[in-house]
C-alpha cells in the first residue's frame, strides 16, 4: 500500500512538472526580425555597426570629431548640467581624460574644454599588456570619484558602463574604432600620471582611432 502511494505521488508530480512545462512553452513568443537600415546616423545603424576594434591607422582625430565624441560620452545635453550619459543619483562621478600626442588632458563638459594636466603620453602610459592603445591617435581614460559614490564600485561601474556604451555608439555611427580596456585593480601608476586623488580610480581605458 505505502509503495503504491508513493508511486502515485511520483506519477502525479511529473504529471504537473509535464503540464507546467507545455504551459510555459505555450506562452513563447516569437517576436518579428529586428528593424536593420542603412541610413548613416541612425541609432539601428549605429547598433548594427557597433564592435570592438584593436587596429588603428595614424589618421589624426580631429578636433571637431573629439568635441563630438566627448560631447556624445558625458557631456552636458540639458540647461541643469545634466548630461547625455546617466549616472546614479546625478553624481556625475565619471571624469574623462584624453591622451593626444601633444599630451594628457581633463575633459571638462561644462565649460566643454579640455584642461591640459600634463605633456606626457598618456597612450603609452596605460597601454600594458594592451598594446595597440599606443598606436590609436588618443585614448580616453574613464575614472570614478569613489568618494561621491560613497565607495559603492557597483554603482561607479553602471556609470562608467553608460559613457562606454555612447563612445561605441559614437564611434560606430562615425566610422571610428573603439574598444573598452578594463584598467585592472592596481592603477596607481595611472594615477599617479594623472596627478589624481587616490580616490579618484581608473575603471577603463578606451583607444579611439580610424
Amino acid at each position: 500500500m505505502k509503495k503504491n502511494r508513493i508511486l502515485t505521488t511520483a506519477l502525479a508530480a511529473f504529471t504537473a512538472f509535464t503540464f507546467f512545462n507545455c504551459n510555459v512553452s505555450a506562452q513563447d513568443m516569437a517576436l518579428p526580425a529586428p528593424t536593420k537600415t542603412d541610413v548613416a546616423g541612425s541609432l539601428n545603424k549605429a547598433l548594427q555597426d557597433r564592435r570592438s576594434t584593436r587596429t588603428f591607422t595614424d589618421k589624426a582625430v580631429s578636433d571637431q570629431v573629439l568635441a563630438d565624441l566627448l560631447w556624445a560620452a558625458d557631456g552636458v545635453n540639458r540647461t541643469d548640467g545634466r548630461r547625455t550619459a546617466p549616472s546614479a543619483r546625478n553624481k556625475q562621478d565619471i571624469t574623462i581624460y584624453v591622451g593626444k600626442a601633444d599630451g594628457t588632458f581633463r575633459y571638462d563638459p561644462n565649460a566643454n574644454k579640455l584642461v591640459k594636466i600634463g605633456g606626457g603620453d598618456l597612450r603609452k602610459a596605460v597601454a600594458g599588456r594592451n598594446k595597440f592603445i599606443a598606436t590609436a591617435p588618443l585614448v580616453l581614460v574613464l575614472a570614478t570619484d569613489t568618494v561621491l559614490m560613497d565607495g559603492n564600485m557597483a554603482l561607479s561601474g553602471i556609470d562608467a558602463g553608460t559613457v562606454v556604451q555612447n563612445v561605441y555608439l559614437y564611434c560606430a555611427a562615425n566610422g571610428l574604432g573603439t574598444v573598452c580596456c578594463y584598467a585592472g585593480e592596481n592603477t596607481d601608476d595611472v594615477q599617479k600620471f594623472l596627478g589624481v586623488k587616490p580616490q579618484v580610480k581608473p575603471l577603463v581605458y578606451m583607444p579611439v582611432g580610424y
